[in-house]
């Protein structure tokens, strides 16, 4: 749907049942805002994006301002709400805020995207995709309806998505056991580890996993430069990421066994003060001494990990 059939326009709740409108409520849109520098979102966009991701709820339609007056006799008076939309970029990061004003209730939900495309021509970033699934899931909980958007076409199913981030992979070689090449360099062993972990983590449709740029961004927002991808996470690089809503963070270790070596990835809650709480740990085995196998051990292992929603603590 186009912008310029959604601007201005009401936006329409309209509740299906098997036989029939049950009831259809008028939602006012009062608001739109981009409150951070996103060049490739614009207001326009934020409220095509809305109408977009009502109409495929398969319970929402787009009623433009003329055609609020003209009710099907056969189905109830609308009862007028008021929808406010608030979307915050920050590198591939996209935030939505929604609120749902109806008599003296107050329904908030907000949902991320992360941004992975890019136009071919330009290499300017796509964010309506990000966009979309961001709206999507603050709808989610703001409805406080998890499937929303699991009724219709799958290809449009999106669900409500803790924000994680991958931090750090700790390498531990035994000197005394036979060498591998995998420990011999420590620094590019943990990164591309952390990378895998990522793109397994990024399978999963429970979780928005940021890349390696937003988070380093970031840690440079705060300051926090360069940390070392073979140690823990600080309780300053903790406290940064869930200032900017991640709720939990992914990290581990590779260490030198007697039959090979063990991965070990662990799920932990981050909290604003820096602290952490273990939520879930897998580990996978290796036999030989291999960066490819070693790689898609990672990815399966984070896929495995983030396989389970993230029970919400806020």
């Amino acid at each position: 749907m186009g912008a310029r059939l959604v601007k201005r326009a009401f936006l329409v709740l309209a509740c299906a049942s098997s036989i029939g409108w049950a009831q259809s409520v008028d939602i006012a849109l009062e608001s739109t805002a981009v409150v951070a520098t996103c060049s490739a979102i614009t207001p326009q966009k934020v409220e095509a994006a809305l109408a977009l991701a009502l109409e495929q709820s398969g319970r929402y339609r787009l009623v433009m301002r003329s055609q609020t007056s003209l009710h099907d006799s056969s189905r109830p008076a609308p009862v007028t709400s008021k929808l406010r939309a608030r979307i915050n970029c920050f590198q591939n990061l996209v935030r939505a805020d929604i609120e749902l004003q109806k008599s003296d209730t107050l329904q908030r939900g907000s949902g991320y995207g992360l941004v992975r495309h890019r136009w071919e021509q330009s290499d300017q970033p796509l964010a309506d995709p990000a966009l979309l699934h961001a709206i999507k899931r603050a709808f989610c909980v703001a409805t406080g309806d998890s499937l929303l958007y699991m009724r219709g076409d799958s290809t449009s199913a999106v669900y409500p998505a803790a924000l994680v981030a991958v931090t750090s992979l700790e390498i531990r070689d035994n000197p005394s056991l036979p060498r591998w090449e995998l420990f011999d360099d420590n620094i590019a062993t943990s990164y591309s580890g952390i990378l895998a972990a990522i793109t397994g983590g990024q399978r999963s449709s429970s979780y928005v996993v940021l890349d390696i740029d937003t988070r380093d961004s970031i840690y440079a927002h705060f300051r926090l430069y360069e940390p070392e991808p073979g140690m823990p996470p600080s309780q300053q690089e903790i406290a940064a990421l869930a200032y900017f809503g991640v709720e939990a963070i992914v990290s581990g270790w590779l260490e030198r066994t007697t039959t090979g070596a063990r991965i070990v990835l662990r799920l932990l809650r981050a909290y604003p003060d820096g602290r952490t709480e273990l939520l879930a740990q897998v580990e996978r085995t290796l036999d030989d001494d291999s960066r490819v196998a070693y790689l898609l051990a990672i990815a399966n292992a984070a896929e495995e990990l983030l396989a389970r929603p993230l029970a919400s603590h806020r």
